[in-house]
């Protein structure tokens, strides 16, 4: 009997919670079987629909989650006032998601757990119980992380912003030095990104305290080239975040990465400044990054990373002389037409002869030679890691041919989905535990 009561007294306990939860609109709500279930009180609103990185995209065909294409979208029903809907359970992921409104874009505004992509801003949520599990603050030693400005030679930002990770125990123990890693960003990123929608903070301190990877020191900077911090947090520009960045292909930041970044943390934190203790590794423009700063740097970095990586420049070496040329010739007339040089037309050629010209280009000639002094004394891990659907893939095929040819050793991780931080947080998890062996 006592049994009885007890199972009636919690049901009871858990249906006034339930409803509670309904009234108020609580929301995301994680239920037992890992669906998830999304409520918001908008009374007055005719339709509501949901959108994130769960729902399949719907175009051209319907495509996994995560993969470039038109957004699909969840109808939300209105009962008493206040949107529902309930997804199908979810796999371990973390999770980003928003509303639409009678066509006008809302994060949740029940859940205080955002983060920015670019320009936008997405709720989030966690699903546990897998893969996920890395990427939640548990109850292990913490690290710390450090913004830091230092001093750039890239023209326009003389000061620069980067994020530093440094491992449990780092000011505790003050003779011990540490490996470095320096983590680079895709194109509409910057040095939040990778604490931010990559969880990188978590997933060090939870694989450091699970002994699956060395305690070492993450360097994860702007990269930028025209944006010298975080989209709202440089005091000296207002500058916005996008998507598309082609001035930071021009060979500015690869040129200025090992003067300007790696001098001022060898010179600042205890790292082990060896080409054995030193990892690079970057996603997408990041991936670009690079490959292109450990060619051109062969002594400097023994683990490279690319992840769904732009592995080859829009330039080819042809390309870029006729480029150079071609800037050449549009300041030469514009010294004989000064009138070019005014005007919107003017700050729009300006734009890009001083990208180029401020540039080095020469950063992505002779690749092939490039890799050839790469490999005379080949990295320890060349890691290549991309997504089935992801639409740099044919790339990486082609570069991945291109090192074979050549009898250059990598290791290859290929996954399903496609170019998102779904994939590139599970990169970094596999990454870790292969470096500084």
């Amino acid at each position: 009997m006592k049994k009885i009561i007890k199972l009636l007294i919690i049901t009871t306990i858990i249906h006034v919670f339930n409803v509670n939860a309904y009234a108020q609109g609580i929301s995301p709500q994680i239920n037992a079987n890992k669906s998830v279930t999304f409520k918001l009180n908008m009374p007055n609103a005719s339709e509501v629909s949901l959108k994130g990185s769960f729902v399949p995209k719907s175009f051209p065909v319907k495509t996994p989650a995560g993969v470039f294409g038109k957004e699909g979208r969840f109808q939300m029903k209105k009962i008493n006032g206040i949107w529902s809907y309930t997804t199908q359970p979810l796999e371990s992921e973390m999770y980003t998601y928003y509303f639409e409104v009678d066509g006008k874009r809302m994060t949740d505004p029940n859940n205080n757990d955002s983060i920015r992509d670019v320009d936008t801003y997405f709720s989030y949520f966690i699903i546990t119980d897998g893969v996920a599990d890395d990427y939640v603050t548990q109850n292990v030693a913490h690290g710390d992380v450090e913004k830091i400005w230092y001093d750039s030679s890239i023209k326009d930002t003389p000061k620069r912003r980067m994020s530093i990770y440094t491992p449990p125990n780092y000011k505790i123990d003050i003779q011990k030095q540490y490996p470095v890693l320096y983590l680079l960003h895709g194109s509409g990123g910057d040095e939040n990104a990778w604490i931010e929608a990559g969880r990188a903070i978590e997933i060090l301190d939870n694989l450091i305290a699970q002994k699956k990877c060395v305690p070492m020191i993450v360097v994860m900077p702007n990269g930028i080239a025209n944006m010298a911090a975080a989209s709202g947090e440089n005091p000296n520009s207002d500058g916005k975040a996008k998507r598309i960045n082609v001035e930071s292909m021009l060979g500015k930041i690869e040129k200025a990465f090992v003067p300007d970044i790696v001098t001022y943390v060898e010179s600042h934190y205890r790292v082990k400044a060896a080409k054995q203790s030193r990892a690079i590794a970057g996603l997408s423009l990041g991936g670009l990054h690079t490959l292109f700063i450990s060619a051109n740097n062969p002594d400097k970095f023994d683990y490279v990373g690319l992840f769904s990586a732009q592995t080859t420049n829009a330039l080819d070496d042809k390309k870029i002389g006729k480029v150079e040329k071609i800037v050449q010739g549009i300041e030469d007339f514009a010294s004989v037409f000064p009138f070019l040089s005014k005007g919107k037309i003017g700050e729009a050629i300006s734009s890009y002869t001083d990208g180029i010209s401020s540039g080095d280009l020469s950063i992505y000639n002779n690749l092939d030679e490039k890799l050839k002094e790469q490999f005379k004394t080949p990295p320890q891990l060349y890691y290549i890691a991309v997504g089935k659907d992801d639409f740099v893939k044919k790339l990486n095929d082609d570069f991945r041919l291109k090192l074979a040819d050549k009898g250059y050793k990598y290791y290859y991780h290929e996954t399903d989905g496609g170019h998102s931080w779904e994939n590139w947080r599970k990169y970094l998890v596999d990454f870790l535990p292969r470096l500084f062996k």
